[in-house]
C-alpha cells in the first residue's frame, strides 16, 4: 500500500506512525517546518529520510494555509498514494486539502481532541469550528484515542460507523533510530511538565504538595515548562522548599532525561481527551499519577495511579502511596514496560491503522 501521511502538527506522533508503517508499506510523510523542528531532533529527521519519503512545508500561519494545502496536494499527486491520512489541529489547511482532493482518494483523519480542552484550546476550536466540521465530514474514517471519545466525536456530527479507536502510541521526545541512554530514576521525584494551561491542574498539584509537606512525605517536585498557569503561580512555587522550577521551553533530549530520571509524572488535569504527556512518560519508561478525565484511564490502565479530578486529598494520597507502599513503584514500572511492547507499540498501532486504511478503501469501493 502507498500511504500519504500529512502532519502539519503532531510531528513526533506522525513520524512514529510513519516509520512503523514503512516496515510494510511505501510511506510519504509531510511535516511543517516549525512543528517538526520543535518536536523531532535534527539527526532523527535525517534518519527518517532514509526510511521513507519526507517533505517539509512552511508553518501553518493563517495567510499560508491555502499555500500549504496546495503544496500537500502537489506532493500527494506526485506520490500517487492509495490513501491519505491527516492530523486535525487548529488550522484550515487540512480542510482546504480535503476540498482540493475532491474525494478522489480514501481519506482518514486522526482527531486528537474531539472536544477541546478548556481555556485557550477552546477558543481556538471555536475559531476553526467550520474547518473542523468540513474535515470531519470529508473523512471516510476518523481515528480517536479512546473508547470514551467516540461519543464526544459522534456528538459533533460524524456517524459512529466512521469512527475507529486506535491507541496513542508511546513517544520518545523526538528521538527516532537511537536508544535512550540508561537513566537511574530518583525514587522521590515527581515531574509535572508540558504546556501549563489552567486545565492541567497545576493549582491542585500545589495544594497536594502542601499536604505532602504537612505530612512529611519526602516528595521532590520538578515543574518543567511554560504557560499562563506557571506565571500565575510562580510565587507559590518559589515559596515551596521541595519544588524545583525549570521555566521556558526545554529541549527534547533534556526533557526526556528529566522524565526518565523521575519516579513518575503527575497529571492532575481538570479536563482532557487523551494525553501526549502520558505517551511521552511511558516512552521514557516511567509510570504516572493522573485524573479520571477523558480517555486518560484507558491510556494509563495498570501503568499508573488514577484519582478523581479536583480531589486534592486523593492526589496527595496517591503520591504518598507511590513513595511509601513497598513494591508499588516497581509493579507500575513493569506494567509500563508491558504496555510499551504491547498495545502501545507502534508496530501494533501501524497494523491496526493499515487495516483501517483498507476498510476505508473498501467502503469507498
Amino acid at each position: 500500500m502507498r500511504i500519504a501521511l500529512i502532519a502539519t502538527h503532531h510531528a513526533d506522533y506522525a513520524a512514529s506512525l510513519a516509520v512503523a508503517l514503512a516496515e510494510r508499506h511505501d510511506v510519504m510523510l509531510v511535516l511543517s517546518r516549525r512543528n517538526s523542528s520543535r518536536q523531532i531532533r535534527p539527526e532523527s529527521l535525517e534518519w527518517l529520510r532514509r526510511r521513507l519519503t519526507l517533505h517539509i512545508v512552511p508553518h501553518h500561519l493563517a495567510p499560508l494555509q491555502p499555500v500549504i494545502a496546495a503544496l500537500c496536494a502537489r506532493h500527494i499527486a506526485r506520490f500517487r498514494p492509495d490513501v491519505v491520512h491527516v492530523q486535525e489541529h487548529p488550522t484550515r489547511s487540512m480542510a482546504q486539502l480535503a476540498r482540493l482532493l475532491r474525494g478522489k482518494l480514501p481519506f482518514v483523519t486522526t482527531v486528537h481532541d474531539p472536544l477541546p480542552h478548556s481555556g485557550n484550546d477552546d477558543k481556538a476550536a471555536r475559531t476553526f469550528a467550520r474547518a473542523y466540521a468540513t474535515l470531519r465530514a470529508a473523512s471516510d474514517r476518523l481515528i480517536v484515542h479512546g473508547e470514551s471519545l467516540v461519543d464526544d466525536l459522534a456528538g459533533t456530527g460524524p456517524g459512529r460507523d466512521r469512527i475507529a479507536v486506535i491507541p496513542h502510541g508511546v513517544l520518545h521526545f523526538g528521538r527516532h533510530g537511537a536508544a535512550l541512554a540508561p537513566t537511574a530514576p530518583d525514587p522521590r521525584r515527581l515531574i509535572f511538565f508540558g504546556r501549563m494551561e489552567a486545565y492541567k491542574g497545576l493549582a491542585e498539584l500545589l495544594d497536594a504538595n502542601d499536604l505532602w509537606l504537612a505530612q512529611g512525605v519526602p516528595v521532590q517536585l520538578l515543574v518543567a515548562g511554560a504557560g499562563p498557569e506557571a506565571t500565575r503561580l510562580a510565587a507559590r512555587m518559589a515559596a515551596a522548599p521541595n519544588i524545583t522550577r525549570m521555566p521556558g521551553r526545554i529541549e527534547q533530549d533534556e526533557l526526556e532525561r528529566l522524565v526518565a530520571g523521575s519516579a513518575a509524572a503527575v497529571l492532575p488535569y481538570r479536563d482532557a481527551t487523551q494525553s501526549g504527556v502520558i505517551a511521552s512518560t511511558y516512552g521514557a519508561g516511567r509510570p504516572v499519577i493522573a485524573t479520571r478525565v477523558g480517555a486518560l484511564a484507558e491510556a494509563v490502565q495498570d501503568g499508573g495511579l488514577m484519582v478523581p479530578a479536583g480531589d486534592v486529598p486523593a492526589l496527595a494520597e496517591a503520591g504518598r502511596r507511590l513513595f511509601e507502599e513497598p513494591g508499588l513503584l516497581q509493579t507500575l514500572e513493569q506494567a509500563v514496560h508491558a504496555r510499551r511492547t504491547g498495545d502501545l507499540s507502534w508496530a501494533d498501532i501501524a497494523r491496526r491503522t493499515a487495516e483501517l486504511y483498507a476498510a476505508a478503501g473498501a467502503g469507498r469501493a
